[in-house]
């Protein structure tokens, strides 16, 4: 235990209370942890996966960490999680993502957003991606996925997550504008631009964020991010101007009210199409490629979903192949296996009673995926890749948190498992393919990846 208290110069970990404590007579009680803080970051940047299981091995299933000069709480305790998420205050936690990510996601988007306004925004957003409507795109995801898997044949080699990237980033451009052809060509292009001149420093630090006569690498970004937006603002003036009646997303949010009768503006608008542009494709597209890896390596997985699939006429009912039992079984398995995020950290807006910790307002706490989906208290045999687990009953509360939970949880959690059934399936039902490598499972532009983007040949077209 470490136990500060604002009055005290002696503490035990290298932080500054009076930094981030609103109360200097505030006692705070924090788990213990790694002391040595530049390490402890280095580590988090580099290599967060094995630093968070070594500081689970000394410390517990609760570690306090230094993250950026911010005291986080870790835990893949399931009991602390649920007290966590089951607070029942809206304003408990500031917003979901850091300040500096605004130059990515736009400073009115839904991740910046915290307590009650946090809500009214999830609230008009969340239709297109649910029931009946999301199920209209069932054809959309499949036909995008044999699109990009089209012009392989026996013996091609490729990067899965690359064609990948490409199917979920023309689903997500379909769904968001209902564009033609041509226009989510345009869209693609702008947006590939946009997410490769990223840094995942820029989301961090602001001291990174200057154009230096515009030769900075974050220049570069500005630049790129600038021909999204304008493409952006041009599609909602469109969609304003005609008149509405569409199924995408964006017209859904250009005739969506809130309570008193008034429209979102158009910077909220974008800020919010930002957001689903960059997470509503790329993090679909890594499990998709991690899929395919797992499968064809387990031969008896392969088989076994191949014999399932057999039986869907997915021609005509694509959406059908988001019910199959074993198929839903292996999304889930990847997601447990290879989660997208290391952790889903929370800042505290005020104290909060953690079981035994007394945390502050202004320290950060975080359910750790990466932990929880390998801890052998809630998973039988954690390190196999073993979709039967999944069949037959849900995960024990709080143990499997690919999406993130609570009120902060994936906005798109239902609609990304959709699409990763229904083009996981249909591309398994016209090739087969082989894994050619075994990637290494790595932090990539602030999310997890593999390391070479999973190799894989193709064995035959069925």
């Amino acid at each position: 235990m470490i136990s500060l208290s604002t009055s005290s110069s002696a503490l035990p970990l290298a932080y500054e209370p009076q930094a981030w404590c609103e109360d200097d007579e505030e006692s705070v009680l924090l788990p213990p942890g790694p002391t040595a803080r530049v390490v402890s970051n280095l580590r988090l940047v580099t290599d967060p996966i094995e630093a968070l299981r070594e500081w689970q091995a000394t410390y517990g299933d609760t570690f306090t960490v230094d993250r950026m000069g911010v005291p986080t709480v870790m835990t893949a305790d399931r009991q602390l999680i649920a007290r966590l998420h089951g607070s029942g205050d809206p304003d408990l936690f500031a917003a979901a993502v850091p300040e500096p990510t605004d130059v990515l996601l736009g400073s009115r988007s839904l991740l910046l957003l915290s307590g009650k306004q946090h809500l009214r925004e999830r609230k008009l957003m969340m239709p297109p991606f649910h029931g009946e409507r999301m199920r209209g795109w069932a054809v959309a995801m499949a036909e995008a996925g044999q699109r990009a898997f089209t012009d392989l044949g026996e013996g091609d080699e490729f990067r899965a997550l690359d064609l990948t990237q490409r199917v979920t980033l023309e689903v997500i451009i379909r769904v968001i504008f209902g564009v033609d052809e041509a226009r989510v060509q345009e869209f693609t292009d702008a947006v590939l631009d946009w997410t490769d001149a990223l840094r995942s420093g820029f989301l961090f630090l602001r001291a990174l964020q200057r154009d230096f006569l515009g030769l900075s690498p974050y220049a570069r970004y500005r630049r790129a991010r600038d021909r999204v937006d304008a493409l952006l603002l041009d599609q909602i003036a469109r969609t304003r101007a005609g008149g509405g009646g569409g199924t995408d997303v964006l017209t859904g949010l250009v005739e969506a009210r809130y309570d008193d009768g008034s429209a979102m503006d158009d910077e909220t608008i974008r800020d919010h199409l930002r957001t689903l542009l960059f997470a509503g494709h790329d993090t679909t597209a890594i499990t998709l490629a991690w899929a395919m890896y797992f499968v064809h390596r387990n031969p008896a997985v392969a088989e076994r979903l191949r014999g399932e699939l057999a039986g869907v006429d997915i021609e005509r009912s694509p959406e059908l192949l988001a019910r199959l039992p074993y198929l839903g079984a292996v999304i889930d398995e990847t997601l447990r296996m290879r989660p997208i995020s290391v952790d889903n950290q929370r800042t505290l807006r005020k104290p909060f009673q953690l079981g035994p910790w007394s945390l502050p307002a202004g320290a950060a706490v975080c359910p750790a995926v990466t932990l929880l989906h390998f801890h052998p208290d809630y998973w039988a045999e954690p390190e196999r890749f073993a979709p039967e687990r999944f069949l037959g009953g849900k995960p024990a509360a709080n143990t499997f948190m690919p999406f993130g939970g609570g009120v902060h949880r994936c906005l798109g959690a239902v609609f990304a498992r959709f699409e990763a059934c229904v083009v996981l399936g249909t591309v398994l039902r016209a090739r087969e393919f082989e894994a050619l490598d075994d990637p290494r499972w790595v932090r990539c532009r602030g999310t997890l990846g593999p390391d070479s983007g999973v190799r894989m040949g193709v064995r035959a077209s069925l």
